[in-house]
């Protein structure tokens, strides 16, 4: 047995067909679904020998980002993949930096969808974490975030408040607010404490 699997997907005719899918893919496992991240959450309990999750990036509720991390931490045996409708770049490395194996375009064939699932049950490192209809679906996502020179002086400033940021750069306090609110999402972090670890870990990459 391959074991059991959670769908996190809100949406109901494409969480019944990912079931279906999984159903065949798992043999006899367990498919569990769940409309939100927070239900799935308060799932815990009913979730035992979780192999996997398949999450829906663009639920309400949590954003994709702190939904991919809560579920990842909740859940470390458990192979997370995201998909979602997105086809962008942005959100495919805000998924994969938060803890997701791979992020799959909705667009994919049942086929492709169905390769990609196997190949993280089955520890398959190599082939591609971002799929999508184009490029025989082996488009990859950029080794680190591109950032504008004052978003890489704000990154440097994070320790401070966001008022001290504005006068230490002599702009307004609500342009700083703006400008972290962008690197987050560019980072694909929830808060400062893991943009400033995410940053860190891009200067020992780099270095």
């Amino acid at each position: 047995m391959l074991g059991n699997a959670l769908i996190v997907e809100d949406h109901p005719l494409y969480r019944h067909a990912l079931a279906e899918l999984l159903r065949v893919v798992l043999g006899d496992g367990t498919v569990h679904a769940a409309s939100c991240a927070e239900e799935a959450l308060r799932m815990e309990s009913r979730l035992e020998h979780l192999r996997l999750i398949v999450l829906d990036f663009s639920l309400p509720g949590m954003s994709g980002t702190e939904a991919v991390t809560a579920l990842a931490s909740r859940f470390p045996k458990a192979h997370l993949i995201a998909v979602s409708a997105s086809d962008e770049r942005i959100d495919a490395n805000a998924a994969l930096r938060a803890g997701a194996k791979v992020f799959i375009s909705k667009a994919v064939s049942t086929e492709v969808m169905t390769q990609a699932i196997q190949s993280v049950l089955t520890g398959d490192s190599d082939g591609p974490r971002w799929i999508t209809p184009t490029s025989n679906d082996l488009l990859e996502p950029d080794a680190g975030p591109r950032l504008t020179p004052r978003q890489s002086e704000i990154l440097r400033l994070l320790h401070l408040s966001n008022k001290e940021i504005g006068l230490r750069l002599g702009v307004a306090e609500i342009t700083v607010k703006m400008h972290v609110s962008s690197l987050f999402r560019i980072l694909g972090v929830a808060n400062r404490t893991q943009a400033m670890q995410t940053a860190r870990r891009l200067v020992v990459d780099a270095s």
